[in-house]
């Protein structure tokens, strides 16, 4: 049977025991008995003094989850925020242009030549594409539901989640040229996988917008430790994604600005038409899975590139662990 609390009591006066005792044997030796009660004095303010330093640790742990815990909900609440405002401020947008497009091919039908009955339809297909992005949004937004966020995570594999993401990205840009590096021995993830996977889209999306339909687009995937992250994650080592894009990047001034809602097109998303909410969803659902998402110098060859993380989670260690302890 263990006792916690009694235990930390005893690793505080542990030290002070020790002393008090090799004092009592010392005096003993010596005879000197006002030396032992000066020792026992000596250990019994350091006992207090440890104990008070132990519960001062400990407010400090509590106090740090309650930070934590409150960075948590506020992500969430940002996510909900930006997700609802993806849905409802382009959702008519590829409507209003399908429903142009598709009332012109009936009613303009022995008018227009092959070219522009092409163009109607590409249109019509391009704005379909535009609104399953939106629909992707609103299912995502549903799975918050109203009341606090809960994530339902499983292990998953990077691989797993690029698949979906690459064959998403290559119905929407068949031309793109998508090179994928990733080591034999990255660890899976715990996480959300359609949130994830929809972060994760939205991120390379917006680099093959910018690099062009048949620019090149490196994702890399690896481990890395930073100091900085492993504090707040607990000494825990980081997945790292980079996207890198051939585009014209951005000046370091407008690397975080790019993540603000509505920051688009020339300027942060750089879209070709959209919302400026791509990449804000994007750092908001990785923050909400103890992650983060910002713009990092770029590889060699490349001008742009978007750093995604997530903590590589211990599957063995996982079980018991409170929530907090993953954000």
């Amino acid at each position: 049977m263990k006792f916690p609390r009694y235990s930390a009591l005893l690793r505080t006066l542990l030290i002070p025991l020790a002393l008090a005792s090799a004092a009592a044997v010392l005096a003993w030796m010596e005879g000197d008995w006002p030396l032992y009660s000066m020792f026992v004095v000596i250990c019994y303010l350091l006992g207090l003094q440890m104990q008070r330093n132990e519960q001062l640790l400990r407010f400090n742990q509590e106090q740090d989850l309650a930070i934590k815990e409150a960075r948590r909900k506020h992500d969430e609440e940002k996510l909900r925020t930006a997700l609802l405002s993806s849905v409802s401020h382009d959702l008519k947008t590829p409507l209003v242009t399908m429903l142009g497009a598709a009332t012109s091919l009936r009613d303009l039908r022995q008018d227009l030549n092959e070219s522009d009955r092409a163009e109607l339809l590409d249109s019509i297909i391009s704005e379909t594409q535009r609104l399953e992005s939106y629909i992707q949004n609103l299912l995502d937004m549903t799975r918050l539901g109203h009341g606090k966020l809960s994530l339902s995570r499983s292990w998953v594999s990077v691989s797993e989640i690029y698949n979906v993401v690459s064959k998403r990205i290559l119905r929407q840009f068949p031309e793109q040229n998508l090179l994928f590096e990733m080591p034999a021995d990255l660890p899976p993830l715990h996480v959300h996988a359609a949130l994830i996977e929809q972060g994760w889209f939205n991120g390379l999306e917006n680099a093959c917008k910018a690099g062009g339909p048949t620019g090149t687009v490196l994702v890399q995937a690896s481990t890395e430790v930073d100091d900085s992250v492993a504090i707040h994650m607990n000494d825990m080592p980081m997945i790292n994604i980079r996207i890198c894009d051939q585009g014209p990047g951005l000046p370091a001034s407008e690397w975080d600005l790019v993540f603000d809602q509505f920051y688009t097109f020339s300027q942060g998303d750089r879209y070709e038409k959209g919302t400026g909410l791509g990449l804000s969803i994007c750092r908001s659902i990785f923050r909400v899975h103890g992650g983060e998402a910002k713009i990092v110098p770029p590889q060699p060859g490349y001008n742009h590139c978007l750093l995604l993380r997530l903590p590589a989670l211990d599957k063995d260690k996982l079980m018991g662990k409170p929530a907090s302890y993953y954000v």
